[in-house]
């Protein structure tokens, strides 16, 4: 059974909560600091939150990128129907979990099974993305605009996440610090336009 267009819409504001619940869940992994009555002592407190804030800035990139591709993707479609509705709320599953590694690598930065858990939490979100994407381009759910090439250029450079996320959780455990650079790197390549983005698609 198909949705019509104006339903899209409803689909999307509820992502669009989730989204936003987990952002708002990543800030709350940072704590006031608990500091003397000197300067110095709170100087000290607030270097031992580097590593927080670097993954909440890490964590809220990766994020915000299926936010934007997610909206993308939406804005895409002419209507939904079940199987969309079910793998967008595994996509949602995924991004929902991540808080949880994010705190976890920064209290434990460096260690492999904290590396383990975020890069695998990474993957599972991009490779759910990637079937979402998958599944909306060839199940005759976007409009007519939206030529198979301009498909098919989508679904390759959705892969890329999957892919880097999938050798940063296979090589957490023997180096860590390979898997953490990848965490950082893979967001910013999203960033960047690409000819996929003039298109209207990313990721």
């Amino acid at each position: 059974m198909s949705i019509s267009r104006s339903e899209t819409g409803r689909v999307e504001a509820f992502s669009d909560g989730v989204f936003a619940i987990v952002i708002t869940l990543l800030i709350l992994g940072i704590q006031v600091p608990e500091a003397r009555t000197s300067d110095a002592d709170l100087w000290r407190a607030l270097r031992g939150l580097v590593p927080v804030i670097a993954g909440w800035v890490v964590s809220f990139a990766f994020v915000l990128v299926f936010w934007v591709a997610h909206h993308y993707l939406f804005a895409q479609l002419a209507h939904v129907n079940r199987g969309l509705l079910w793998l967008n709320g595994l996509l949602l599953l995924c991004i929902a979990f991540t808080p949880f590694p994010t705190a976890l690598q920064a209290r434990y930065l460096g260690m492999p099974a904290a590396a383990f858990l975020l890069s695998l939490a990474m993957f599972l979100s991009a490779a759910s993305f990637s079937l979402l994407r998958w599944y909306a381009s060839f199940a005759d759910l976007m409009t007519s605009s939206v030529t198979m090439r301009e498909r098919r250029s989508g679904m390759r450079r959705s892969l890329i996440g999957p892919t880097l996320y999938g050798v940063a959780t296979l090589t957490s455990f023997r180096v860590p610090w390979v898997s953490l650079a990848i965490q950082v790197i893979v967001p910013l390549v999203f960033v960047m336009p690409s000819r996929v983005d003039v298109g209207g698609e990313t990721l």
